[in-house]
């Protein structure tokens, strides 16, 4: 749980000063500067909640981060020697950015579907249970590559990753949008949502 206390102000702080990675390549992390993006947020997915959309930007960003470092090419390529110095129980770099996806996706997740009650949004069932599928999916593909022991991704697995949240940003997040924004709900203070 300490990534969560970690990553709490992940889309909140400044690129000066931010610890991880932000949705603008050029405030990545020293080590991913320079690599190219592998993964780009377009605003033309954004739903008009300022709130979601911010936490959703992170995700992206995160997931950004992930590929860049971690992909075949990216600055974790030489890890093999780093991972064989590692102590067998600590977990890996890689391990610990896919459980940072997953717990930040399953925050974002929670407050989406306290929005949803609060806004009596009548697809809420479906969007939750494609919630739940989502996480899912994530577990068995996380469990895929830990089974390798690699601090590399190949191409399919950030393919898959991608897919895996773009899929739901541009079919059900939209709706939901749409939803809020035509029942007049287009601003909330961060607080609002964690507490609907």
């Amino acid at each position: 749980m300490a990534f969560v206390n970690t990553l709490s102000g992940f889309a909140a702080t400044s690129p000066a000063t931010s610890p991880g990675p932000t949705t603008e390549p050029a405030a990545t992390p020293a080590a991913t500067q320079t690599q190219p993006a592998f993964f780009r947020w377009r605003e033309q997915w954004c739903v008009g909640i300022e709130a979601l959309d911010r936490e959703r930007r992170a995700l992206a960003a995160i997931l950004n981060h992930i590929a860049v470092r971690f992909g075949e090419h990216g600055d974790a390529a030489n890890t093999d020697q780093i991972a064989a110095q590692r102590h067998q129980c600590a977990p890996s770099a890689l391990r610990y950015w896919l459980d940072a996806l997953r717990e930040r996706a399953r925050e974002h997740f929670a407050r989406e579907e306290a929005l949803m009650r609060a806004a009596h949004y009548p697809e809420m069932g479906e969007h939750a249970g494609e919630h739940a599928l989502m996480l899912a999916e994530y577990t068995a593909l996380v469990r895929d590559i830990v089974v390798r022991r690699e601090e590399r991704l190949r191409l399919a697995d950030l393919e898959a990753l991608k897919h895996w949240f773009i899929g739901h940003v541009l079919d059900m997040d939209k709706r939901l949008g749409r939803y809020l924004r035509d029942n007049g709900i287009s601003a909330l203070r961060p607080r609002t949502l964690g507490h609907a």
